[in-house]
């Protein structure tokens, strides 16, 4: 079955060159995958009709916000998907700043994905459902359209591991029992082209949020490749 390719390029291309470069070597994928570019290369991906989110929101429908981006702005350029909730956003932000977010998106008409996940001490302790389920709690209070998750180990993000697969599934399970609609949950955290195959064999996994193996579009064709079957 296909799966949903969702990229997040952080901040990884820095030059117009680069995203120039990265475009070119992916023209023929674009309709396969979504790409969250930083900020201000948005408009270099849309303007190549690329399906496009953004790496963050405000919590804000306007104001005086320095440096931040509304959801009104980010559905006004053509940005179809907000990432929220980021673990390396996250633990900056206060407890409600996650939900009023998503209510911006969904305000202005933004497919959300809302990332989750343990950290290593939370992991080690058994406590992954316990975690995992409050952070939905909290970020969809009195929210009732849907959205996407991607859960995502903070202690998998970057470092090369991956949780089993056998608990990647039981915990796509568990988030997917939490809600009364069929939600789709994505898995982000150190994924490959190394271990593409071993995670694409998972089920119940709808898609992938990839990082740092998403900048380079040969890598990213693979796991295109894969996924596409």
């Amino acid at each position: 079955m296909k799966k949903l390719i969702f990229v997040n390029l952080k901040m990884y291309l820095n030059t117009i060159e680069d995203i120039q470069n990265y475009i070119d070597n992916l023209k023929n994928e674009k309709d396969k995958i979504v790409i969250f570019p930083s900020n201000i290369y948005l408009y270099e991906f849309i303007k190549q009709n690329f399906q496009i989110g953004i790496q963050n929101i405000s919590s804000y429908p306007k104001g005086a916000h320095t440096g931040c981006t509304s959801a009104l702005s980010a559905k006004d350029l053509g940005v179809k998907y907000a990432l929220i909730g980021h673990s390396e956003l996250r633990e900056y932000e206060k407890k409600d700043t996650i939900n009023q977010k998503i209510k911006q998106a969904l305000n202005n008409n933004l497919k959300v994905v809302l990332c989750i996940g343990e950290n290593l001490e939370h992991y080690n302790q058994n406590k992954t459902k316990e975690i995992i389920k409050k952070q939905i709690e909290i970020a969809l209070e009195n929210i009732k359209e849907q959205i996407i998750i991607s859960y995502e180990p903070v202690w998998a993000i970057g470092t090369g591991l991956t949780p089993k697969k056998e608990e990647i599934k039981d915990i796509i399970d568990y988030i997917k029992s939490l809600f009364n609609y069929k939600i789709k949950v994505l898995y982000g955290g150190s994924v490959s082209d190394k271990n593409i195959n071993k995670l694409n064999q998972i089920s119940n996994i709808d898609g992938f949020l990839i990082g740092s193996a998403g900048v380079n579009p040969n890598t990213l064709k693979k796991i295109i490749e894969v996924t596409q079957k």
